[in-house]
């Protein structure tokens, strides 16, 4: 499916539509892997309160 990244009327069709049960389950296990915590560092920045990040 190819959209217009601005037609956001058409993104929330498909959304709506789309028939994958257990789509969000499986791309949320696909990402873990690939995040990391980044509460120390925004702590260091001070952009959050230290003890936020643990």
């Amino acid at each position: 499916m190819i959209l217009h990244p601005d037609d956001v009327d058409a993104w929330v069709r498909a959304i709506e539509s789309a028939d994958r049960p257990g789509l969000g389950s499986k791309a949320r296990t696909g990402a873990v892997p690939l995040v990391r915590t980044c509460l120390p560092e925004l702590a260091a920045a001070g952009l959050i309160p230290a003890a936020a990040a643990g």
